[in-house]
């Protein structure tokens, strides 16, 4: 160990390490601001509160005093800009100066983020500036590539919401940024299974774990972590807080455009409440029942009768374009196709693709959205194809598609964004008892409609009845 790092020997507290110029000073420069983070902390690592600690304890908890020797785990709630990051890479660095000083080798500190490279980045780039600006620990790094540092045989790292990413490893602490939004790539949650891969890692080192999120849902293991234990003297600590709460600095017009802009997204990221009514719509083990894993696309055949559903877009937007085909099997529903274009794009010339696509299946009448583009039915037209408005709204249709995936009765192709977004839709709580079925503000769900209005057309579709001749005898 190198001169400079002596000065860790002395074994500070987290908060005399948050204070100590030679370890993260530089970073809370401003400490009264950053007094209810502290408060916390005290908590979280059994350290002694003052009144004014315990007062925001008691608030922001639920409960009426910290355990002593504080908590092994703990989960902090609270809204967007507050600190959170910040306090994630800190404690982070903390634990490895405390790994070094017991002369632990071979052991890791991982922090674990949104399966985003720019979550990812940005939970990286708070974690090495907590290091290299730390007088203390930045001699000591004798690896960094640009997702790990390494510190006399201790590894600080990120890694993405994947189970695998952090299985195998030895844990003296591990940190968790955003549980609340972890999805992998494929849109399949991640969260829970988070949890599961990285308690085991803690199990040998008796190392604590600190998870940091927004809320969202009322759902996920975010939430089941607020439903178990807030307010509860259990081993498992919970606070929560609005934004404002953890970080006083937090500028009032910010916070007001927030509020007049989207007063449910400000319920959630800036009050650090969780969303009432929203839900996953689909269940993602049900929905892998259905899907014909490798196939992803069915060529036409002779004697079937397809059906399409269009969900039209003018190409100037964010929205694409998309078409989905299906044909009924018996009793079952079968995705045949799921083709999508993506803006930009020249509204007539998809038009026709679309519809050189539909002839070669012999579908002569599509449905789609009866709030489609005016240009829509005029564009098919050219091409004599009918574009009928669906009699169904988008969420109407999810509302269909549902009861036929939950019974196995439909196939749905193995397209990698189609079952993104169909595991990204969620349930909203309506009004006079109507549930609104949508995509997460920021998403897409242009592919999904295309193929769950295909599904339910074929399910729902009703042969006209055969006309009849009458024969009239005139006597």
């Amino acid at each position: 160990m190198s001169a400079t790092a002596e000065q860790l020997q002395t074994g500070p507290t987290v908060i005399d390490a948050c204070h100590d110029p030679a370890m993260f000073g530089a970073l809370f420069e401003d400490g009264e601001s950053w007094r209810p983070w502290f408060a916390f902390l005290r908590a979280f690592y059994g350290l002694e509160l003052d009144d004014t600690d315990l007062a925001l304890f008691r608030k922001h908890t639920g409960r009426q005093r910290p355990a002593p020797g504080g908590y092994r785990e703990a989960c902090v709630i609270t809204g967007r800009q507050s600190g959170k990051t910040r306090i994630a890479s800190t404690v982070a660095a903390y634990e490895v100066a405390q790994a070094v000083l017991s002369s632990q080798r071979g052991v890791y500190v991982p922090l674990v983020a949104q399966d985003l490279r720019g979550a990812q980045r940005a939970l990286y780039g708070y974690l090495r500036e907590a290091i290299e600006r730390s007088p203390a620990l930045s001699p000591e790094v004798t690896r960094q590539t640009t997702t790990e540092i390494e510190l006399s045989g201790v590894t600080a790292g990120v890694y993405p919401c994947r189970p695998a990413a952090v299985r195998g490893i030895r844990a003296a602490c591990a940190v968790v940024d955003e549980l609340g939004f972890f999805v992998a790539t494929d849109g399949r949650p991640t969260d829970a299974e988070m949890l599961h891969s990285i308690r085991p890692a803690l199990a040998t080192t008796n190392g604590r774990l600190l998870i940091l999120s927004s809320p969202y849902g009322q759902a996920g293991a975010l939430y089941e972590l607020h439903r178990k234990h807030y307010g509860q003297d259990s081993s498992t600590l919970v606070w929560q807080a609005t934004a404002p709460e953890m970080n006083p600095g937090l500028p009032a017009d910010y916070l007001e455009r927030m509020r007049e802009s989207d007063p449910e997204a400000y319920r959630s990221e800036v009050l650090g409440e969780f969303r009432a009514g929203i839900s996953t719509f689909i269940d993602p083990d049900a929905l892998a029942e259905v899907v014909e894993t490798g196939v992803r696309e069915h060529p036409p055949q002779d004697g079937i009768t397809y059906h399409a559903y269009i969900d039209a877009a003018s190409g100037s937007g964010k929205d694409s374009f998309a078409a989905g085909i299906a044909h009924k099997d018996g009793e079952h529903v079968v995705l045949d196709v799921i083709r999508r274009w993506q803006p930009p794009f020249n509204p007539s010339g998809v038009i026709a693709e679309a519809c050189d696509l539909l002839k070669r299946y012999r579908i002569s009448e599509a449905q789609g959205d009866k709030y489609a583009p005016g240009f829509v039915n005029e564009g098919f037209r050219k091409h004599n194809v009918s574009y009928k408005p669906s009699p169904r709204t988008t969420s109407e249709v999810y509302l269909e598609l549902l009861p036929l995936v939950n019974a196995g009765s439909v196939s749905i192709l193995d397209e990698p964004r189609l079952l993104r977004e169909l595991r990204g839709l969620e349930r909203r709580r309506g009004t006079a008892g109507r549930d609104k079925v949508d995509h997460r503000r920021g998403e897409h769900d242009d592919s999904a409609v295309a193929c769950a209005g295909a599904l339910v057309s074929v399910a729902t579709f009703k042969p006209r009845p055969k006309s009849r001749t009458v024969y009239l005898k005139y006597l």
